[in-house]
């Protein structure tokens, strides 16, 4: 399904190219595959009247099962990330009746909402570059677990590793560095939005790695003192 799918987009994409041009294409925006039909799909039909609209359709529909899949990916992230401490472990919890991270989904749900105040192009250049970034932190942790894991149980392994992530890797890293000088040149806000966010990330995370630590620490301590007096009892018998 992912490849017919794969398919699909590259044909439908080089079809509107080949029909408005990739600069009237571009000027187009958001309307530019729908624009791209109107000029080529029969026209008289029954109920849709322009065959254009089943584009249209089929955009709408992607569109909404994508974001299906951004909220259900999100989320999922945010309570991996709140039960292994580098979140708020609030954001962890799961609902005790219908077994879903429904604070994680609620988080997700508050950002995308704050999205919507943002230009339509500012929110989906960010979108697009933490995409990116998340696909090179994957890439990545597949290298680290299979050094730091070996053994570990796999039901499904990347063939011919190394090279797909690798691959991964660098093509990412080429896509995010391009839209990086493209939002230079563009979009200030979503860039310096999108920086503003990796640091307030990052500084979350070192706060909260500090705290974690160091209630390890405290724990130790107060194990090792309540340990003490029992030794001591032991040697004086």
């Amino acid at each position: 399904s992912l490849g017919a799918t794969v398919v699909v987009y590259l044909l439908v994409v080089t079809v509107a190219i080949g029909t408005l041009g990739a600069s009237e294409l571009a000027a187009a925006g958001e309307a530019g595959i729908a624009t791209a039909a109107t000029s080529f799909m029969p026209t008289g039909l029954p109920v849709i009247r322009n065959g254009g609209a089943l584009i249209v359709f089929g955009a709408v529909f992607s569109t909404v099962t994508a974001l299906n899949a951004v909220v259900i990916a999100s989320s999922r992230v945010a309570f991996s990330m709140g039960r292994e401490g580098q979140l708020l472990p609030s954001i962890g919890r799961i609902h005790h009746r219908f077994g879903t991270p429904f604070v994680a989904v609620l988080l997700s749900a508050v950002v995308m909402l704050g999205s919507v105040f943002l230009p339509t192009q500012s929110a989906g250049n960010m979108s697009s570059l933490f995409f990116l970034l998340s696909f090179i932190i994957v890439n990545v942790a597949v290298i680290r677990l299979r050094r730091e894991r070996p053994n570990m149980n796999r039901p499904y392994e990347i063939p011919y590793y190394p090279i797909p992530p690798i691959l991964a890797i660098g093509l990412n890293g080429i896509l995010a560095v391009v839209l990086i000088g493209f939002l230079i040149q563009t979009d200030l806000l979503a860039l310096l939005l999108s920086v503003g966010w990796l640091v307030a990330g990052a500084a979350m995370y070192v706060v909260l790695n500090r705290y974690r630590a160091r209630g390890t620490v405290e724990d130790e301590t107060a194990a090792a003192t309540a340990d003490q007096p029992a030794a001591e009892g032991a040697s004086e018998d």
